[in-house]
């Protein structure tokens, strides 16, 4: 499950996400826009977020992913 209080340490647009090298749990939208999250569209008003593990999302103008750069040695959400 993710953590969705914490302080997020990455932040990319989501065109250029890459879920070998960070994971994410939240998605803001920086103008109205409806990006493909997890294989649902979704439509996000301007200024609008929405914390969920994010597994795949389709490369949206105005779309941004916040996260963590993976860690193996510490607090990994994938690893167990």
């Amino acid at each position: 499950m993710a953590k969705t209080n914490q302080i997020h340490s990455i932040v990319v647009a989501a065109a250029n996400a890459n879920f070998t090298a960070h994971t994410y749990s939240e998605v803001y939208a920086g103008a109205a826009a409806t990006p493909t999250i997890n294989g649902v569209a979704v439509t996000m008003a301007a200024g609008s977020s929405i914390k969920i593990t994010v597994r795949s999302i389709s490369a949206t103008a105005n779309v941004f992913l916040l996260g963590d750069d993976i860690d193996l040695s510490y607090d990994n959400p994938r690893l167990g």
